[in-house]
């Protein structure tokens, strides 16, 4: 079985000495200040294709939360890295992107060895329809932000997307797109870390829209940080939306109690 194509990195260099944007945080905010900035850096990192969009309001809500901040310093947080440089003025300000070419820069050795290159800021501005169709994109063709296993057949979007897709409304795309749908155990056993990654995030977004089991959301967030298998999150996450408990935590213990193993032995044997 080939290994699926990455669009994520696990790690990113963390220099001892201060940039311009950390000394300034910190100077302002101390501690939270460089909490946060680690915090968008791995997340920015972790994010298939790396990069974030906040436009719409769950988006935001969720993107504090994973960075453990309130959304008033953190969009004060936000501005100041976007003033100094350290996020791309242009995608923030015009599509509400946060992305970082000098993220991209240092997880070039990660990249190194794989066959798919890195994807660049104006990939991503084209994909925002922030540059012109005639505009000449530079680099690698560009990837598939769903971070799917490209062997389940079947479970890609036909055809392909245009590089300057518009930035789409959440209402737009459940027009476009239909109803919700969960993902099913198959897909959870077979699919990729990242698109499980991915899906989690799809799946706890969907939960804030909907204003619906925010202790679920909470639950998985805290659980992120613990030994827990990302399948088993997903797992006890959709046996939420479905059967709908009135303890959505305790529920969650259950399922995730009799998963977690399995789920971790199975990756073992992956990797084996």
């Amino acid at each position: 079985m080939a290994r699926p194509v990455r669009h994520d990195a696990d790690y990113f260099p963390f220099y001892a000495k201060d940039g311009r944007t950390l000394f300034i945080l910190e100077n302002k905010y101390g501690c939270k200040g460089t909490g946060f900035f680690t915090n968008v850096m791995r997340l920015l990192t972790l994010t298939p294709d790396h990069h974030i969009c906040i436009k719409d309001e769950a988006d935001q809500l969720y993107f504090y939360s994973r960075c453990k901040c309130d959304e008033v310093s953190g969009a004060e947080m936000l501005l100041m890295m976007v003033k100094t440089g350290k996020l791309d003025r242009e995608l923030f300000e015009k599509a509400g992107v946060i992305m970082s070419q000098d993220l991209l820069d240092s997880l070039g050795d990660a990249y190194r060895k794989r066959s798919n290159k890195i994807i660049t800021i104006n990939q991503v501005k084209a994909r925002y329809g922030l540059l012109p169709d005639e505009t000449p994109v530079t680099g690698a063709e560009t990837p598939d932000n769903s971070g799917d296993n490209p062997q389940r057949k079947g479970k890609e979007r036909k055809g392909k997307e245009s590089i300057a897709a518009p930035v789409i409304t959440p209402e737009e795309t459940e027009e476009k797109e239909g109803p919700f749908e969960l993902p099913s155990k198959e897909d959870i056993v077979e699919s990729s870390p990242s698109w499980i990654r991915d899906k989690i995030d799809e799946v706890c977004k969907r939960l804030v829209r909907e204003n619906i089991y925010p202790e679920a959301v909470n639950y998985v967030l805290a659980k992120r940080n613990m030994r827990v298998s990302e399948r088993a999150l997903l797992h006890a996450l959709c046996r939420v939306h479905i059967s709908k408990p009135k303890h959505p935590k305790a529920f969650m213990d259950k399922i995730i109690a009799i998963e977690n193993g399995n789920y971790n032995e199975y990756e073992h044997c992956q990797s084996s």
